[in-house]
């Protein structure tokens, strides 16, 4: 961990806007234990789709990147913070297998 100078625009519980040194644009910051939450719901909305058995694979995708990314973030939220011995703020930790695929990657999509 090191110590920087950031720029606050705004405290405000659970809607803090700061800015590093050296960026454009200030961020949002998300709490962990809010991030676990939307991390929850964007699951449950995938769940739920799946179960509906929605075809439109444009929609199927979109669902199914936005929950990859919130479950990215909040895997690397959790990672730093056991490399730090902070306890995590929220109570089962998530794991990469909460990913509901909604859109299997094809054998040509070779990332």
């Amino acid at each position: 961990m090191k110590l920087v100078e950031l720029e606050v625009f705004s405290e405000a519980s659970n809607h803090a806007v700061i800015r590093p040194l050296g960026r454009r644009f200030p961020g949002a910051v998300i709490q962990g234990d809010s991030l676990s939450i939307l991390c929850a719901e964007a699951k449950e909305i995938a769940e739920q789709i799946r179960s509906l058995k929605v075809k439109g694979e444009e929609l199927l995708y979109l669902i199914q990147e936005h929950q990859e990314k919130l479950l990215d973030r909040l895997l690397h939220y959790q990672q730093v913070l056991v490399e730090h011995g902070i306890s995590l703020p929220h109570g089962v930790p998530a794991e990469e297998s909460d990913l509901i695929v909604l859109v299997p990657e094809s054998p040509n999509d070779e990332s």
